[in-house]
């Protein structure tokens, strides 16, 4: 089974404004025990952008939406390609779409990056367009699935609201299993990740998961994640936006233990 925790957070230079938090998550589980998968997905609405905060909500919950109906027609992703990211991107284009009509705003008002990690018992699916990184460890290695994209200037990124988004998304696929994941926005990159060595910084990872992979309280876990989230030590490296999402996977865990924290 799989134990999580996961938290967004508004950061200090929204708070000073009276900006939403412009960030969102979502988790879901499909299936039980031992043949459970998680889809996890993460996205940061751009700061410039006026109504972001509802393109990335409205991205996390269609693409958990469309892994979920994929999984009810198919039962498993071992055969998941980039063609299906594309569709499913094109079905939140498409809601994007109706909700900047409805709301008199335009696309660009609701543009939000995308992570997106889906983990079943036979095969690992990512795919990501923009900045923010996904994480994953197994037996105490970690990896980057995908370098954070940059533009040409700081702070410049891809969005899946922009017509040439396609170009734009970084896509695996593997038979590989991990027990580690974690998914964050750019508001945690200055602390997640070693720039100079393009990789995890482990001595963040670690605890975290020992944390979530030993805790027997969700509601405890999730006040922890929010006041780590909310200390000096990381405001000070970000005064942007943050989520965190934290997964482990725990042989002959409760599925009491993969309720969410949010």
């Amino acid at each position: 089974m799989w134990r999580h925790v996961a938290h967004s957070l508004q950061g200090p230079s929204h708070a000073a404004t009276g900006s939403a938090c412009q960030d969102s998550h979502h988790v879901r589980f499909l299936g039980n025990g031992s043949a459970q998968t998680i889809i996890a997905c993460a996205a940061d609405g751009a700061g410039s952008a006026k109504r972001s905060e509802i393109g990335s909500a409205i991205a996390c919950e269609m693409i958990a939406d469309n892994a979920a109906r994929y999984y009810e027609s198919h039962g498993n992703f071992n055969q998941f390609q980039l063609d299906h990211v594309i569709t499913w991107c094109e079905s939140v284009r498409e809601k994007l779409r109706h909700t900047a009509d409805s709301k008199n705003c335009t696309m660009r008002d609701l543009a939000t990056t995308l992570c997106v990690a889906i983990l079943s018992p036979d095969s690992s699916i990512f795919f990501q367009i923009g900045d923010g990184g996904i994480t994953v460890g197994s037996n105490g290695v970690y990896g980057v699935v995908f370098w954070p994209q940059s533009g040409e200037y700081v702070n410049v990124t891809n969005f899946m609201t922009s017509d040439d988004y396609q170009d734009n998304i970084e896509f695996q696929a593997t038979t590989s299993r991990f027990t580690d994941l974690a998914i964050f926005t750019d508001g945690i990159e200055r602390i997640a990740l070693d720039f100079e060595r393009q990789t995890p910084h482990v001595p963040f990872f670690k605890p975290l998961f020992s944390a979530v992979r030993n805790s027997q309280n969700g509601d405890s876990l999730g006040r922890d994640l929010a006041q780590f989230l909310q200390s000096d030590s990381v405001k000070n490296r970000s005064d942007d936006d943050k989520t965190l999402i934290l997964a482990t996977h725990v042989e002959g865990s409760s599925a009491g233990d993969s309720d969410a924290a949010n």
